[in-house]
């Protein structure tokens, strides 16, 4: 039997992106983060050997996020609260994550 690899539902023929990880011209930053960390962002961080994900989740979290690294999504006054303790902020900073990822709006 073969292992099932992490987010393998992303790949099946049946998957449809949820609705609420649908962006638009008029997203804003605190909503961008709110998909990338709903979608698995913080896993995205920890991704060591590919080959273990779904390919279509890679390209969807790894586009979103060099969208939110590039600024694509501004921040707007809604607030956000990033869903990670203190030392996995800590960890990933210390790892070169992009600071946008890692501070509350």
């Amino acid at each position: 039997m073969q292992e099932r690899y992490n987010f393998c539902e992303w790949d099946e023929e049946t998957f449809k992106l949820p609705d609420e990880y649908l962006l638009d011209e008029n997203s804003d930053l605190a909503e961008a983060l709110n998909v990338f960390y709903s979608a698995g962002g913080y896993d995205f961080f920890n991704v060591m050997e590919p080959k273990y994900y779904s390919g279509n989740w890679l390209d969807f979290v790894g586009s979103l996020y060099a969208e939110i690294e590039d600024n694509k999504y501004q921040p707007r006054g809604k607030k956000y609260i990033i869903p990670l303790t203190g030392s996995q902020k800590q960890e990933l900073l210390d790892r070169g994550v992009p600071k946008i990822f890692l501070t509350n709006l």
